[in-house]
Parts: structure tokens; sequence; C-alpha cells
């Protein structure tokens, strides 16, 4: 009669335990599963699942590394991105890693729902190909030898979001400094507008005095508009919306910098090119 071992290190096998025996019924309706037991060694906890009949084998180990594959994704890999991130990441604090963590996992999401691949297929093929060679697995250490490439995405994961926390940091400390600026300087002009033609970006005073113009080609770009906007600290800031892309960066940048003193205009004579 032949048999699936299942065994884990971990010190808390409780979760595991309910994903297995919440499959066992099932198994055992089905014709499937024989015996199921389970026994400690130190720290090791094993659960022995015996066949009915040799000719259900395969059966039972495809069904086994079904919950094996979802045990790994749902219990195992967000223990695994806290470990890379403290490992990788110690300079970070504790909030920091949390959120590179689960910045990393609706990555994952988003990008398993866009292109239909699964990282769980993945494993699920491992496991299988293991299966049909071992009748026994270690899950820890089939994490460690099997699945290095599956490791080997997490840290460059992890690795990204931390890059791609750091950087909205510096962003968020260069705002900062701005919009101390602009608080502590006396306002040049009551109010500035910002405006698209078709030859670039234009700057005018509350008169529509044009103070600055950018095109598009050049290479200070938004930098030099957003300088100008600083340095001259108006009371507003009225950016002529109609003409700009929804996801403008150069609007986000300055109503980042002048919050509450920016006003948004939908349409209005200048505008239109009045």
């Amino acid at each position: 009669m032949e048999a699936i071992c299942i065994e884990t290190e971990n010190t808390n096998p409780e979760t595991l335990r309910r994903c297995l025996l919440k499959q066992v019924e099932s198994w055992q309706k089905s014709g499937l599963l024989q015996e199921f037991s389970e026994t400690c060694k130190g720290t090791v906890t094993i659960w022995d699942c015996k066949v009915i009949n040799d000719d259900k084998a395969g059966d039972l180990r495809h069904l086994a590394a079904q919950v094996i594959a979802d045990y790994i994704i749902s219990e195992v890999e967000p223990v695994l991105l806290e470990k890379i991130a403290i490992l990788h990441h110690p300079h970070l604090g504790e909030k920091e890693r949390q959120q590179i963590t689960n910045n990393v996992r609706q990555r994952l999401a988003r990008e398993e729902m866009l292109t239909g691949e699964s990282r769980r297929r993945s494993i699920l093929r491992h496991l299988e190909d293991f299966l049909q060679k071992q009748d026994q697995i270690n899950i820890e250490g089939f994490i460690r030898f099997r699945l290095q490439d599956y490791q080997r995405e997490l840290l460059n994961l992890i690795n990204q979001s931390a890059d791609d926390l750091m950087i909205e940091k510096e962003y968020q400390d260069f705002i900062n400094l701005l919009r101390y600026f602009v608080e502590i300087q006396q306002p040049r002009f009551p109010e500035m507008h910002l405006m698209r033609i078709d030859e670039g970006t234009l700057l005018c005073d509350n008169k529509y005095k044009v103070l600055h113009k950018e095109k598009d080609q050049d290479i200070e770009g938004a930098d030099a508009i957003v300088s100008t906007l600083v340095t001259a600290a108006p009371n507003y800031v009225v950016v002529h919306i109609n003409n700009f892309s929804g996801d403008n960066e150069l609007v986000a940048t300055i109503q980042h910098i002048f919050d509450g003193r920016v006003k948004l205009c939908f349409g209005c004579d200048y505008c239109h090119g009045k």
C-alpha cells in the first residue's frame, strides 16, 4: 500500500494541519484515502496519507500537491517576504517593511490578473514533478532547494519595492522642502496662471502677462516652471486644466507643493486661446 508522507518543520503546524484535515474527509469519501495519521519527531510534524489501493496513488499525489501549493501561496509566502525584507533591508523600520511586502503582494495579484501567469501553477508543477518520484516531502526543504527561482523572484520584487519606497520618500522630502520655501516667502503675485498652448507651457501673472514659456522639447521642462512658481510664491496658482493630460506630472507636482493654493479652471476665454 502506497503512502504519501508530508512533513513540516514549522513550530506552529496548525494551519497546515487544518488545510490537510479539510481535504481528508473528501479524499476518504472519494475512495482515495484509507488512513491518515499524524506523528511528531522533535520539531518535525509528519502526516502519513495511505491510499486504499496503489492505482489511486497518482490521484492522491496530485490532490496533495494542490493543498501544499495553496498552503505555500497563502501561508508561507507572506512569511518568506517578511524574512527577505528583514534580511536584505535591515535599515528599514517595521512599518516600511510591511509597506514593501504589501506592495509586492498587490503587484503579484495585479500581474497575475493581467497576464494570467500564476505562481501557484508554477509551484504546483514543481510539486507534482517531485511527488511523481518521491513519496515523502519536507515542505521547508522543498521550498529551500526546489523553489529557488521562486525565492529569487520574491527577492527581486522586494528589492524593487524597497527602491520605489526610497524614491517616493526622497520625492516627498523634496516636495516638503519646496512647500516650506513657498510658505516662508512673501508672495510676489496674488495669482499666477498655468496653461498649455500648441508650442508648450505658459506661466502668466494675474494679468495674463507671460512670465515664462517652456517649449515641449526644452531640457529643463517642468523643473523650470516649478522653480519659477516656487520663487514667485503666489497666493494662488490657477491651472487651466483642459489642455493638460489627466495624469500630467507637472500639474500633480504643483498641487503637492501649493496644496490648497491651487485652483483648477475647466474652461475660460484664455483656455481657448483668447
